[in-house]
């Protein structure tokens, strides 16, 4: 399922089913991996630290939280740590355009923490083979980059995205 189709899935049941297409082929392939887009940029994270995707809804703020902390939301009785990708990145916030957005909803370490992006695009196999290690700022984990042929995929770590880290020196993930 590509980016157009996920857009054009406006009413309730196609997005749901779009959705659901897209939760189902979340598998335990390590080499597969989550591509989603954020600020134009294509990035992924491993499929295994990913429970599943929903559409945006009512985010809680939660007072004292880190500033990468939108808030919270209730999934299906669980209360789960909304992260912002963009302020993880260091991006500046994205303009109110009406436009869909995403939560991707990652397991860390028996931690389940939403992440907001832009866009969801698909699930893909990766070559391993084909992924460049990078050397850099030990503060920001980044698996390695991909060559695609829309251009480079960032694969970033899920644990890193999420905050956990950091925000466990604060107040737990949540707070």
């Amino acid at each position: 399922m590509n980016s157009e189709q996920l857009a054009q899935a406006s009413a309730g049941s196609v997005r749901d089913d779009a959705l659901d297409d897209l939760n189902a082929r979340v598998s335990a392939n390590r080499n597969e991996w989550l591509r989603f887009v954020v600020d134009r940029q294509d990035y992924g994270i491993n499929v295994l630290q990913v429970q599943e995707i929903l559409c945006a809804g009512d985010i809680t703020p939660v007072s004292g939280a880190a500033p990468f902390v939108l808030g919270v939301i209730n999934v299906r009785g669980n209360i789960v740590t909304v992260v912002d990708a963009r302020r993880r990145l260091g991006l500046p916030p994205r303009e109110a355009d009406g436009g869909i957005d995403w939560i991707v909803i990652l397991d860390v370490n028996d931690e389940h923490v939403g992440l907001v992006v832009d866009e969801v695009l698909e699930v893909e196999v990766l070559d391993d083979s084909l992924v460049e290690n990078l050397q850099g700022d030990a503060s920001f984990q980044v698996e390695g980059v991909i060559e695609k042929e829309t251009g480079m995929m960032i694969l970033v770590d899920a644990s890193t995205m999420a905050g956990i880290n950091e925000a466990s020196g604060q107040h737990g993930a949540a707070a």
